[in-house]
């Protein structure tokens, strides 16, 4: 309608190979739509937001040099972060910080953070140990919260000042939407999907193998759990993400938020408002 590309922000749509369980568009949906930003790398490879914030700047050097818009679209709040509001200057992780964490409990991990840097904890996904392996990190090496870092030495966004939009449903219609999404996606080839990942070298534990549900289709396609049990596993552990979604996004002050049903096409209005953000 508009000749708009679409450039992911899903921090696991950019693993080669996790195709059904992250929901990444199909071939014949990129081949209608240009998409940016997926399969960039293998699920057993690390990739920070500050690989993602230079990969991004580069699809956007493109789309600008050839004068072709895009809709920016995922629901990775901390790359929606490094875009809009920027990119600390906290230097890199080195592993000998890293590593020694890896076999902290998720909780003491969490009761570090909140010690030393109670303004990130706040805010945080205290479930994400990836996040706070890194913030602890940036303490342990520096001797400065992440706080610090964000707040004073931050590099602005490559999309700062846009307009930017949050679609959201009401939790029960949601709930009703996971529901029959993660059966569809079980019935479309998502345990055959892992039991090829399970083959590779490196697969377990790796940071592809973290996406929701794949811990899960493991157990089943090993025989360890039933299909109603993960069903039902995948959808609470989605739910509860989503959750943590929304009240991420509603907390942010640059974004306006679009009520939605996602079982029913985006309405003539919406589809307007986001087509006139996208022109302007």
């Amino acid at each position: 309608m508009v000749g708009a590309e679409i450039v992911s922000l899903d921090a696991f749509q950019i693993y080669r190979g996790m195709d059904i369980g992250t929901a990444k568009p199909t071939r014949k949906e990129q081949e209608a739509i240009p998409h940016h930003l997926l399969d960039l790398v293998s699920p057993e490879d690390s990739f920070s937001a500050a690989e993602y914030k230079r990969e991004a700047e580069k699809v956007l050097r493109v789309l600008q040099n050839h004068g072709r818009k895009a809709l920016w679209v995922g629901g990775t709040g901390l790359y929606h972060r490094v875009l809009t509001e920027g990119l600390s200057t906290a230097p890199r992780t080195e592993k000998e910080f890293a590593d020694p964490m890896e076999n902290m409990g998720t909780e003491e991990m969490a009761e570090e953070i909140r010690r030393v840097d109670p303004e990130w904890a706040k805010e945080a996904d205290l479930r994400n140990r990836r996040r706070m392996v890194r913030a602890l990190a940036v303490w342990r090496q520096t001797g400065r919260t992440m706080t610090d870092w964000q707040k004073n030495e931050t590099v602005p966004g490559p999309l700062s000042g846009i307009k930017n939009y949050v679609l959201l449903p009401k939790i029960g219609v949601l709930t009703e939407s996971i529901q029959k999404r993660v059966r569809q996606m079980l019935e479309a080839g998502w345990p055959e999907e892992v039991k090829v990942l399970m083959e590779r070298d490196g697969w377990r534990g790796s940071p592809g193998s973290r996406a929701i549900g794949y811990h899960q289709v493991a157990l089943m396609v090993e025989g360890k759990m039933g299909k109603k049990e993960v069903w039902e596993r995948i959808v609470a552990d989605t739910r509860a993400y989503a959750k943590r979604q929304l009240t991420w996004f509603r907390g942010l002050t640059n974004l306006q938020a679009i009520e939605i049903d996602p079982q029913l096409p985006l309405s003539k209005s919406v589809v307007e408002t986001l087509v006139t953000a996208l022109s302007g």
